[in-house]
């Protein structure tokens, strides 16, 4: 399956230079896996999910559901990061008298 018709099921789309990668683990089960491409051979773990294999969903809808929790964990920690990085100005003393 490409990342065309894993997008197109349902799962959202990387931006350039990521990528999903779904694997099994040694559990017998299977992980997707956000990846950043690092060159032509090699690349670097984002973030990871477990496939969670439900009676209602389709073996399909349980991969772009993990698919989907992956990207979303992946957003809310860049939206934590750059929040801690728009209040790092502020770290340090603060003299209520108005001194340096």
């Amino acid at each position: 399956m490409s990342m065309a018709q894993l997008v197109a099921a349902g799962a959202p789309e990387l931006p350039e230079g990521y990528f999903y990668r779904v694997r099994e683990t040694s559990i017998s089960n299977l992980m997707v896996e956000i990846r950043q491409q690092r060159g032509r051979w090699r690349s670097k773990l984002v973030t990871e999910r477990y496939v969670l294999h439900g009676l209602k969903e389709t073996a399909e809808q349980s991969v772009v559901l993990a698919c989907t929790r992956a990207f979303e964990q992946w957003q809310g920690a860049a939206a934590e990061r750059a929040a801690y990085k728009a209040a790092t100005p502020f770290v340090g003393d603060h003299d209520p008298r108005g001194g340096r």
